[in-house]
């Protein structure tokens, strides 16, 4: 017998538009939550046979919905019409999440796994605040994102749900009232890493088109997400969190950030330094293999190259959300117990050539120069400096963004020849000093650095575009 599956499946704004098959992928996108936290009860608009009603309530409770109260509401939701809503209807995101919880949950061998934001749960120091005061804290129906919460804190043989997921891709889902879809969007970043980056078996994390949110979650632990690779594209992120980010990583080995293809909503970008950034990196010096950073057009060149700019302009690189605050050590007290704090070292020499394992490596021209000059006390003299000695050493490919033989630096202190100089001298003796370097790509012709788009003048061809995967296909089953 054939059966037609869908391999990325989605169950779209609160409307199931087409079913989950084969239980290698899906998609699942939540809806517009607004303040919307609580499902409240209807009258059921759907029935079901006793037998068939009697089923699904098992297939609720063996998704680890155990609480009378949540299965109630779970099995009425189930039982309301799509028909009945729009997308303004409060009932559509609770509908998509309940959903979304039980497809997952009967899918055993779900490889891939991609869904919009699922909604913002209180910290554990709020909750326990509100206790001592004798407030309660108004609750939430996140069916889904409980299914993940309950999934990622809990043993395999507890709960043996999405023991087989590599590869999750964290979805925007633009509030248009509020946000131009064309711009970057808010995301609670810290919040979708913390749903999902202790499951065993995830390995690459990828999110599109956001831009960092005041009202962010407690950032996870650092060395404490599984996942081996982050792809962060089109977005607009402040460095305190790319850092956080790239800690929370037990061991990293492919990162990629760049800019552009959405407009900033009041022309505002954020803050990119690349020594902290990279000293982050430099973390993962044991792991890291591929490198990937396009952000050259907006970071702040003058004062990067320039140590006195740099302390005014970056500071001390403190994260106003420290790890030392009361809400971070509740939020993970347990398992800071677990995480023994390492003894980390600091590779040396603190440049690109101390990314040891690094194959592959993409940056801008300007950034290029000076991360392999280096930063910090191993920083190189500029007259005895040659890019081609303080590369990698097993680099194998090389990207550069924004050089055009004959450019000159956008900095004061660099001679005006210097990166002509430098590639030249690069080209010469790299089958000597980098016999594995291969393939080199922006030094002949120009790749432009990514740029956010100016809201002047946007144009869809400017604009970045989800790639969508919902073909049909056949598969075979007895």
């Amino acid at each position: 017998m054939q059966q037609r599956y869908l391999y990325n499946a989605t169950v779209g704004t609160g409307f199931v538009t087409c079913p989950i098959g084969a239980n290698t992928g899906a998609v699942l996108g939540m809806g517009d939550y607004g303040y919307v936290q609580s499902y409240t009860v209807k009258s059921p608009q759907r029935s079901l046979r006793p037998k068939d009603q009697v089923r699904l309530t098992a297939a609720i409770r063996q998704a680890g919905f155990n609480c009378p109260e949540e299965q109630g509401k779970m099995l009425n939701i189930l039982l309301q019409s799509p028909a009945t809503m729009d997308h303004n209807d409060p009932r559509t995101p609770f509908l998509a999440q309940a959903l979304g919880a039980l497809l997952v949950s009967v899918s055993p061998r779900l490889e891939s796994l991609s869904f919009c934001p699922v909604g913002q749960e209180s910290s554990k120091l709020s909750k326990l605040n509100a206790q001592t005061n004798g407030t309660t804290l108004r609750g939430n129906d996140y069916f889904f994102r409980h299914f993940l919460d309950r999934e990622n804190s809990s043993p395999q043989e507890t709960l043996p749900f999405l023991q087989h997921l590599r590869q999750v891709r964290f979805l925007v889902d633009a509030d248009t009232r509020i946000h131009s879809w064309y711009n970057y969007q808010p995301y609670d970043l810290y919040g979708s890493l913390n749903l999902v980056r202790r499951l065993p078996a995830v390995k690459s994390i990828r999110v599109d088109a956001i831009m960092s949110t005041q009202s962010s979650s407690i950032e996870p632990p650092p060395r404490s997400g599984n996942y081996t690779s982050l792809t962060i594209r089109n977005s607009s992120v402040d460095y305190h969190h790319l850092v956080r980010v790239i800690e929370s990583a037990k061991r990293l080995e492919e990162f990629t950030y760049a800019i552009g293809g959405r407009g900033s909503p009041d022309g505002s970008l954020s803050i990119f330094s690349t020594d902290h950034v990279f000293r982050a990196l430099l973390l993962h010096a044991d792991s890291l293999v591929h490198l990937d950073l396009d952000v050259e057009a907006e970071i702040p060149l003058a004062e990067t190259f320039d140590p006195t700019l740099g302390q005014h302009f970056f500071g001390n690189g403190d994260d106003p959300s420290s790890r030392s605050r009361p809400a971070y050590q509740q939020e993970w007290a347990d398992e800071l117990q677990e995480l023994q704090p390492e003894q980390v070292v600091q590779p040396s020499p603190c440049s690109l050539r101390g990314l040891t394992k690094l194959k592959n490596l993409s940056l801008g021209i300007h950034t290029l120069y000076y991360l392999s000059r280096g930063i910090g006390a191993d920083q190189v003299d500029d007259a005895s400096f040659a890019v081609v000695d303080h590369l990698p050493p097993n680099l194998e490919a090389l990207c550069i963004y924004g050089y055009e033989r004959g450019m000159k630096p956008q900095v004061k202190c660099l001679p005006g020849d210097v990166f002509d100089r430098q590639l030249e001298k690069l080209l010469a003796e790299k089958d000597t000093k980098l016999p594995r370097l291969s393939y080199t790509e922006g030094i002949d012709e120009i790749i432009e650095n990514a740029t956010t788009v100016k809201q002047s003048a946007i144009k869809d061809d400017d604009l970045w575009e989800r790639e969508t995967d919902d073909e049909w296909t056949d598969h075979e089953y007895d």
